[in-house]
């Protein structure tokens, strides 16, 4: 009876500790910030408060929800958060002030990852739909 006991405890440990040990990916954190002579914009999203600077002056702040944070990791796991460091930029109007230069820096599974300079107007085609989505939660 002691060996049966022991067998149905050792068995029910396993199952709960392999079900409970599922990875998750998902963000921690989220920054994107565009600068120029004169003028800043970012976008920092920590836990469920999204924030939007102008200027360093904070103008709006929000609760999002849990889809949204969803919808944020998916589309994030779709561009493969290790790798946004090597994406190239399609142009470099920010070098001669003709954009914004603009870089976004994720912290993904307790990793930081951080892109390249790009323009505002202009991403990398990998990380376009992303931002595209994080830009709309401020208008």
């Amino acid at each position: 009876m002691k060996k049966i006991t022991l067998l149905i405890f050792a068995n029910c440990f396993l199952f709960f500790s392999c079900s409970s040990s599922k990875h998750i990916d998902r963000f921690q954190k989220i920054q994107y910030k565009s600068i120029t002579r004169g003028y800043s914009t970012q976008i920092l999203l920590q836990g469920d408060t999204l924030k939007y600077f102008q200027n360093n002056n904070e103008t709006l702040s929000l609760i999002i929800s849990k889809e949204v944070k969803n919808s944020l990791n998916k589309l994030l796991k779709k561009v493969h958060p290790e790798t946004i460091g090597l994406i190239k930029a399609p142009t470099n109007k920010f070098q001669y002030d003709g954009a914004m230069y603009t870089t976004l820096e994720v912290i993904w599974n307790g990793k930081n990852y951080k892109s390249n300079g790009f323009d505002d107007d202009n991403p990398p085609k990998k990380l376009s739909s992303f931002i595209n989505f994080l830009l709309r939660l401020v208008k």
